[in-house]
This record gives structure tokens, sequence and C-alpha cells, in this order.
């Protein structure tokens, strides 16, 4: 029985041991693995939220040293023409973890009490294909620099036009969303 099971069971008294055993068993598997690791299953099944957030079962990750587009964010093609690039986002990461099982290796957790995690699927670092197929960039600083620096050079995905910085975008919804409640 792990650590923290053990805990809750030791805390439960002697008329209570049945109650706690029944509650201890319906209760779901912690996701963390023995390694620490969040990993995915039939059971605890993986979901993009958007391009730089997972969902394994309950627990919300964030997957650590990129940003991705809004999801309601619109960029520019190299023609001019407005693209939803924030759902194209949120699609690429849907369709690398379909069906995978996916491991992310936490890393701590941010101030929304998210795990940040390096989130691999069939031993691919799926941060760095997000920065390296130019559906995410670099927040921050990063080990990712030299991946976008090539995402660049190559024109790919956002790349390939202008967009908006997703911290920039962010905080410009924040300020319009707060400007609606104050009039």
């Amino acid at each position: 029985m792990g650590r923290k099971l053990s805990k809750i069971y030791t805390s439960c008294h002697t008329f209570q041991a049945i109650l706690c055993t029944l509650l201890l068993f319906a209760t779901p598997a912690i996701a963390q693995n023995s390694t620490g690791n969040i990993v995915s299953s039939s059971a605890r099944p993986v979901k993009a939220v958007d391009g730089d957030s997972l969902e394994i079962g309950t627990t919300r990750i964030r997957l650590m040293g990129i940003d991705a587009p809004e999801y309601d964010q619109s960029c520019k093609d190299a023609n001019g023409r407005l693209y939803p690039c924030g759902r194209q986002s949120a699609d690429f990461l849907a369709k690398l973890v379909q069906g995978k099982t996916v491991t992310c290796r936490i890393h701590h957790k941010d101030k929304y009490k998210r795990d940040l995690c390096t989130c691999y699927v069939d031993g691919l670092d799926i941060n760095a294909e997000m920065i390296r197929t130019g559906h995410a960039i670099v927040y921050l600083e990063s080990s990712y620099d030299n991946l976008q620096k090539e995402a660049q050079k190559q024109k790919a995905g956002i790349w390939n036009g202008l967009f908006m910085h997703p911290r920039l975008f962010r905080l410009i919804k924040y300020h319009q969303k707060k400007a609606l409640i104050a009039n």
C-alpha cells in the first residue's frame, strides 16, 4: 500500500476500519507511478485541453517550457489570411497523444497548481515536438530555444505568417474583460 494510502488507513478508528477499507479500494488509482511520473492508461485517458495543456484522468498538466496560441486565438498565414492557429495547435497535440500511452515527468507545480511536466509518447518529447513543428513557442527561457530557431528558419506552423505572442494575447483579453466588467 502506498505511503499516502497507509496514512489514511492508519488514521481510521477501529469501528471505521471497514468503511475506510471500502473507501481506499473504491478511490481511483493515484495518477503517479512509482517513479513520480504521471502515466495515462485506459482507466486514465489523456486529453489535449489546448496546445500546451493535457489532462490525464482528472490531473491537469501544463507542458513545461512551451507556450501555444490560445484556443480562441487567430494568426495570419503567409498570404495575410486569418486562420485558427490556437485550435490547430490543440488539434495537433490531440493527434500526438490520441490512443497512446503518455508519460509525463513532473518538474514542479505552477501558480495554478497544475503539474509542470515534460511529456513523452513512444519516446517522443511532446513539448519539443510542439516547438519543432511551429505549434508552440518557447516559454520564457527553455532548452527548446534551438528547436524554435529551426522552426522559424523553416517557417513551420505559426512561423509561416504573423502571430501575437500568446502571453500578450492573454494579457489583452484579461484587460478587455476587466474593462467590460468595469462598465
